[in-house]
């Protein structure tokens, strides 16, 4: 199957024929693996229903994708895609300056994973601006977050107008917390903290 990747640690895992558009209700994004093989997050329009409980629908039927070891199936979840997190209020939009800004970030896995504590990634600021206000510094929190998708968010955030922040230049650091798979089962991993494989995104701040 071409369109599916299977392969271990590829940034490329997802199916190739989902779009990737926040806005579509089959965004390849609320895919993942599972041990019964790609499956579309519960609760999703695409799922064909709004129970965030039921069971994932299954896609294609890989037996064992997750893995149950270090040496089969997808092993570690990788990371293969992240995105900056914009709302429509002023807090979040990133129009709001002077310290009632928020910057939310989101991290997605080819595989679901288990989060424990309170892991945190660093957005670089280039503080074009020259208002020194350095980079922030974004915690993993389980609102907004979702089996494969996990939020990071930094509140009352210094935001200077013309400033370019930039996510991918620093990894995942687990600030005394884990991320690993849900494998039932198996044997427990350790989930990928390495977003270098990605290409790095941007986003300017507005007013």
């Amino acid at each position: 199957m071409p369109l599916w990747g299977t392969a271990h640690a590829s940034a490329g895992n997802k199916p190739k024929n989902y779009p990737t558009d926040e806005n579509s209700d089959y965004n390849r994004r609320t895919i993942f693996a599972n041990q019964s093989g790609w499956v579309m997050q519960a609760g999703t329009a695409a799922s064909g229903n709004d129970n965030t409980a039921a069971q994932e629908e299954v896609l294609i039927a890989i037996g064992g994708l997750a893995g149950a070891d270090a040496s089969t199936g997808l092993r570690a979840p990788t990371i293969t895609a992240m995105r900056f997190v914009v709302g429509s209020t002023a807090t979040t939009d990133f129009s709001a300056i002077e310290g009632t800004g928020e910057v939310q970030v989101e991290i997605t896995y080819d595989e679901e994973v288990t989060v424990a504590g309170e892991p945190q990634v660093v957005v670089a600021n280039g503080n074009e601006s020259s208002a020194g206000q350095g980079n922030y510094t974004c915690t993993y929190v389980t609102s907004g977050s979702t089996a494969n998708r996990l939020r990071f968010v930094k509140t009352s955030a210094s935001l200077s107008v013309g400033d370019v922040l930039t996510l991918g230049g620093a990894n995942i650091t687990l600030n005394s917390g884990t991320i690993s798979d849900t494998v039932v089962g198996g044997t427990t991993l350790a989930a990928s903290l390495v977003l270098s494989g990605l290409t790095a995104v941007t986003q300017t701040i507005v007013h």
